[in-house]
This record gives structure tokens, C-alpha cells and sequence, in this order.
């Protein structure tokens, strides 16, 4: 899956609306869009429509939506079919067909801010080079998303005190494929990767924690796998 994220600013009665897509193959695409507009929630909801156009044009399918509005949010859940009552929606088809997924994160986390808020150039991937099919050649890769409380332990846990939020998603999943499924009850899976424990509940990491001890046999096995992955990518 994707990661994307959106954001907007307002200043002098103009809002900049930006948004960030990451890909499989670590393809960034960056976005920066002027509107007449001074209603900065509705700037945000149109950010995120700005998204979807872009992802309907070029049928680019599941994926996450991430932004920092929780009134954007709660709007999307309260009505349907306005939001801020003058505002006509209808993206809730298309998010469905899309197969997207929308979270919201603190603005701190969100890769789109800067691209909305300066007025700087950030390059872009050529769309036609992006690898959406990076991982088909790995049996069960998984596509989990990954619960907000999450990113702190990523950071703590694996040193990575800088890491974003895709980047961490991505890492997690990485690590699954990798590792070993040792709890595996109803909804509620725990994977095992040196001394790390890894929890998924349904189709979300929602747990990362550290045990005091390493399985040898674990250990191997996790190796063995990393370079397996490497030869199936690089095929």
C-alpha cells in the first residue's frame, strides 16, 4: 500500500493545499495547490480531495490517507453529504473504490505540512517509473497499518528517534515478513524478530515491545529470510 499525506495553509485569503504520496518502492510524489480560500478546516477537506482526484486520475488504489484535522474527520463521519455545511462532498465512493484508509495524526507528524506551509521546490518521482508492484514477488508480504501510540515505541524501541510515520509502517511490516508468527488467536497475532515482539490485532500493528532474551533458532531463520527477500526484490 501507499502512504500519503495532506495538509493546507492559509495566508492572505489563499490556501496552499499540499499532500505527500509514498509508494512501495519508496517513490515520492509531492504536490502543492493554490485555491481561493480563507476557511482553513475547509482548506484541509479540500486538500484531502485534491488527493483523491489526483489518485482517481491515475487509478492509484489502496492506500492511507493521513492529516492532522480532527474537525475534517468528524465532519467526514457526521454528514455524508456537506461538510461545514457549505461544502458538497462526495468522495466517500470514491474512497471506497479506492480502497483507502483515512488517520489522523498530530501536525508534528505530518510530512505535508512543510510542503503546504513554505514556498520552496521539492522534487518528484516520474509517475510512469513508480513500482507499485515492488513487493509482488514476495509471498505474503504484508500490508498492515499501524496504530499513532505505535510510532513512539518504533522510535524508542529500534533507536530511530527521527523516524516518520510511513517510515515506520513500512519498517513494521517489513519486519513481519521476516519474523515469526508465534501467537496466532482469533483477530490477535504476535510476531517474534530477535528480541523484538511485534502485536497485530485485525489489520493493525497496534503493540512493539522487547523481551529479554533471543532464540537462536528465531535468529536464523529471520537471516535466512533477509536474504531471501533481498534475491525475490531484486529478481
Amino acid at each position: 500500500m501507499f502512504i500519503s499525506y495532506t495538509d493546507a495553509s492559509i495566508k492572505n485569503k489563499k490556501a496552499y493545499l499540499g499532500f505527500v504520496v509514498i509508494f512501495e518502492d519508496s517513490s515520492v510524489i509531492r504536490r502543492r495547490i493554490v485555491v481561493d480560500e480563507s476557511n482553513n478546516n475547509i482548506a484541509e477537506y479540500l486538500a484531502i480531495c485534491e488527493l483523491i482526484s489526483f489518485l482517481e486520475y491515475y487509478n492509484l488504489k489502496k492506500g492511507l490517507i493521513v492529516f492532522d484535522s480532527d474537525s475534517v474527520k468528524h465532519q467526514m463521519k457526521k454528514n455524508r453529504k456537506k461538510i461545514f455545511n457549505n461544502i458538497l462532498i462526495n468522495i466517500e465512493d470514491s474512497i471506497r473504490e479506492l480502497q483507502l484508509r483515512t488517520q489522523v495524526i498530530p501536525r508534528k507528524l505530518n510530512v505535508a505540512h512543510k510542503l503546504s506551509y513554505q514556498e520552496k521546490f521539492r522534487p518528484s518521482a516520474i509517475i510512469s517509473e513508480i513500482n507499485r508492484s515492488y513487493y509482488d514477488k514476495v509471498p505474503n508480504y504484508p500490508e498492515y497499518y499501524m496504530q499513532l501510540s505505535v510510532l513512539s515505541e518504533y522510535r524508542q524501541i529500534y533507536n530511530k528517534r527521527l523516524a516518520s510515520f510511513h517510515v515506520a509502517q513500512m519498517s513494521l511490516n517489513k519486519k513481519i515478513w521476516l519474523a515469526d508468527l508465534v501467537e496466532d488467536l482469533n483477530d490477535i497475532k504476535i510476531f517474534a524478530i530477535h528480541d523484538r515482539r511485534i502485536k497485530v490485532v485485525k489489520d493493525t500493528v497496534v503493540k512493539i515491545w522487547k523481551v529479554n532474551y533471543v532464540q537462536i533458532s528465531n535468529h536464523w531463520r529471520v537471516i535466512r529470510r533477509r536474504k531471501k527477500l533481498k534475491k525475490l526484490i531484486e529478481k
